[in-house]
């Protein structure tokens, strides 16, 4: 498909849907290339519009919710991260680029490749992560939610406990959907990620690696 056919189609949908922001000045290509697929722009929405969950605690390793939501059911969320452990992984950071001098092979540069498991690895720049998910758990109501690995696995070095950008929750209007927004890592590793949940399950999930504009507001595309 043709980028302007893509981006008008986008157009479409954004504006179809009235609880979602609009996406003013942004570079598209800086957040449509971490979507799971394109309709998951129906997932960006303002979160100061929506209802904030409290009872926020953390430490280094683990950050929990346990509050009310806005209909006065109960839900509970624990993120807990542990060290990362290479040896449990399949590794592969870097690609070696070779030049020949006068016939002689020589090391032009290496090339950042950032896989880890096969997959492109969020959070580090060309280094091994120090932390990684040991597991995310979410109970809403009376229903544990179902939460597979591919949500979290190839998210590394998240920071739980940051005062600057702690970890936010909120629930939709409608009290469908809950929205999880965490950041990662620093400088050109760092991200900022929004989980996306409905009360049995994990749905989808949406990622910014702008350095430039880490923050959960690039998230919601209300950044000015």
């Amino acid at each position: 498909m043709r980028l302007p056919t893509y981006i008008f189609i986008l157009q479409f949908i954004l504006s179809a849907a009235p609880a979602t922001a609009q996406i003013g000045n942004w570079d598209y290509n800086s957040w449509m290339n971490h979507l799971e697929k394109p309709g998951d722009t129906i997932y960006i929405q303002d979160r100061k519009k929506l209802f904030k969950l409290a009872g926020y605690t953390c430490n280094s390793e683990q950050s929990s919710f346990t509050s009310k939501t806005q209909f006065d059911d109960t839900i509970v969320i624990c993120f807990k991260t542990r060290k990362f452990n290479a040896a449990d992984h399949k590794v592969d950071l870097n690609d070696t680029v070779f030049k020949y001098i006068h016939n002689e092979k020589r090391i032009d540069y290496f090339k950042g490749k950032n896989l880890i498991d096969g997959e492109y690895a969020y959070g580090i720049d060309g280094n091994e992560p120090r932390v990684e998910f040991h597991f995310i758990e979410i109970i809403w109501g009376k229903h544990w939610l179902e939460i597979p690995e591919k949500a979290y696995k190839n998210l590394f070095d998240a920071h739980l406990c940051k005062n600057y950008i702690p970890v936010e929750a909120y629930i939709t209007n409608n009290g469908k959907l809950l929205f999880v927004y965490f950041h990662g890592s620093d400088g050109a590793g760092a991200y900022t990620a929004k989980l996306v949940f409905n009360r049995k399950r994990y749905v989808t999930r949406v990622i910014n690696t702008s350095e430039m504009s880490i923050g959960y507001d690039f998230l919601d595309c209300t950044a000015k």
